[in-house]
């Protein structure tokens, strides 16, 4: 018996020429083969005009294209328009973003996200299933079930819509718990983030020494990442996440929300920024990434990290970039993640923000019965020249020191000896 081969031919509707470019790369990415192309001006209340139908039926029937993919989201009343004059469902962008997500997901979670979001999307189209019912329109073609039985399957997609946000949430109670052992920890949290396939994961791979998947295509990240790391005197509990990208629509972002979370709750955001496009796909992508930060609620720093400047020949080039960064963030640098140019600079940055320590040199006594585990701590909030010597009874400690260590060794009335008030000093300052 032969299997037949799934036919990814596909004509192409392109109602938003501006953003060609990143679609193509999203319906490539999804494994279809473009082999036509429709530019469409406007829509119609039905959906598109009789014209455009029979320009790519023309295009359907000479190259055996039997996907049509949209630019952009269809109305469910257009959706079932167009495929009973085509004789096939067309997809939209959404779609096309989902079954990438679906290829790359990497974990139970991920899964449960990428099914809410379809979910949501099914919702929206038994709306229009039930109308039509109504009307006494058959839609078969598209929908499915029958009209005795499209009220049904509406309550149906709700019920399931909800078990799986029930899940979430369950996902997104552990990861408040292990947020609120980072915060007890003193861990500061940096997410990198910015447009898909801006290189966020390089940056990731460069400033932890791992080796995650990269690449061209969109989202080759679609869980949350992370790793600890240290930056100067602060343990970095270091994020990767999510590619945004252009118009995505509020239940897209809601059905992520546990993945781009970790974002709302950082002490910092590395915004990464693909400076070897032109000029107005930069523009447009960083509006759209400080959009999507605005509707995450973040209110935090921002470094804005124009990568990929391995790839730039003329330095002049930069010049209106730098200006329009700085027309958003105070915090900006040029890198290459992927040749390691520049990555000091961005270190500096980053402890400029969360601040760089103090010097302290204090003195531990053998007699204090919790000596091993005072050390323990001055290490972990201290930078890397953090240093020991030996005396008799005692053992001297001294480097950089971030804010926790500070509260630490006032608290426990550790002995300072340089960097800090005596003892008795600070039982003023404590009265007072």
């Amino acid at each position: 018996m032969s299997v037949r081969r799934v036919n990814k031919r596909a004509i192409v509707v392109v109602y938003k020429r501006e953003s060609y470019k990143e679609f193509e790369s999203l319906v490539k990415e999804a494994g279809y083969e473009i082999v036509g192309i429709v530019y469409l001006r406007r829509f119609t209340s039905r959906g598109i005009s009789d014209y455009k139908i029979n320009e790519i039926k023309s295009l359907m029937e000479s190259t055996g294209a039997e996907n049509v993919i949209f630019d952009t989201q269809l109305k469910p009343n257009y959706i079932y328009n167009i495929a009973k004059e085509l004789g096939v469902e067309p997809k939209d962008r959404l779609e096309i973003i989902l079954e990438i997500f679906k290829m790359h997901s990497p974990s139970k979670e991920a899964d449960l996200q990428i099914k809410l979001a379809s979910l949501q999307i099914e919702l929206a189209r038994a709306k229009e299933r039930v109308k039509l019912a109504k009307l006494g329109e058959q839609p078969a073609l598209v929908l499915g079930p029958g009209e005795y039985e499209v009220d049904v399957y509406y309550n149906e997609v709700k019920r399931r819509i909800q078990n799986i946000k029930a899940k979430l949430e369950e996902e997104r109670k552990k990861r408040e718990l292990h947020r609120e052992y980072r915060r007890k920890r003193g861990f500061r949290t940096i997410s990198i983030a910015g447009y898909t396939s801006s290189g966020k994961t390089t940056l990731f791979n460069a400033l932890t020494g791992l080796n995650r998947r990269t690449g061209p295509e969109p989202f080759t990240t679609i869980s949350t990442k992370f790793s600890i790391i240290k930056i100067g005197v602060w343990d970095i509990y270091l994020v990767d996440t999510i590619g945004f990208i252009t118009d995505l629509p509020p239940f897209m972002i809601n059905a992520f929300y546990s993945t781009l979370e970790e974002i709302t709750y950082s002490d910092l955001v590395l915004l990464v920024v693909d400076v070897s496009e032109p000029y107005d796909y930069i523009k447009n992508k960083l509006e759209a990434s400080y959009e999507i930060l605005r509707k995450l609620n973040y209110n935090g720093n921002v470094v804005i990290v124009g990568n990929k400047i391995d790839v730039i020949n003329n330095i002049e080039y930069l010049k209106p970039i730098e200006s329009l960064f700085n027309s958003y963030s105070n915090y900006y640098i040029f890198i290459s993640a992927l040749k390691g140019i520049n990555l000091d600079g961005l270190l500096e940055i980053i402890e400029d923000i969360l601040g760089r320590g103090r010097y302290i040199k204090v003195r531990v006594s053998y007699s204090n019965p919790n000596w091993y585990n005072i050390l323990d701590y001055l290490k972990r909030n201290s930078d890397r020249e953090f240093s020991l010597s030996f005396e008799n009874d005692s053992i001297i400690v001294e480097g950089l020191f971030n804010d926790r260590a500070i509260e630490y060794i006032k608290k426990n009335r550790i002995e300072v000896l340089e960097g800090l008030p005596h003892a008795e000093d600070m039982d003023i300052e404590a009265e007072s």
